[in-house]
């Protein structure tokens, strides 16, 4: 059986790397592994009012934004499932971007706040 599902990659859009002034933090969050495997498939912008674009490579979720390619997130997802309640559990570090030239945010608990949205978006 094939697996017809489309996957994007860092050549689908154009994007820049994480810039070195970076900061980090911790979630931890249980995914059912079809949440996982949404978020595998990465996302492509499809119309203006979509303002982000993400891939996954080597366990790790790019999220930038659409409109300048910066890189906003970097989640390093940590892999341990759960097989009774089939969910995948664990602590996941998030690489987030402090250059105040690319991202105005300062603040850990909107970063949280604003991944999670995207993460249940699309997951």
């Amino acid at each position: 059986m094939s697996d017809n599902k489309f996957y994007a990659t860092k050549e689908d859009w154009e994007n820049y790397p994480m810039p070195e002034k970076t900061d980090s933090f911790i979630i931890k969050r249980n995914f059912k592994k079809e949440e996982i495997d949404n978020l595998k498939s990465g996302h492509i912008p499809r119309e203006m009012e979509d303002k982000w674009f993400s891939y996954f490579e080597d366990n790790k979720l790019y999220i930038h934004r659409s409109w300048t390619g910066i890189c906003i997130y970097i989640v390093e997802f940590n892999f341990k499932s759960n097989f009774i309640s089939k969910f995948i559990t664990n602590k996941h570090r998030v690489i987030v971007n402090r250059d105040e030239n690319q991202y105005a945010c300062t603040d850990i608990d909107e970063d949280i706040e604003q991944l999670n949205y995207l993460l249940n978006l699309w997951g």
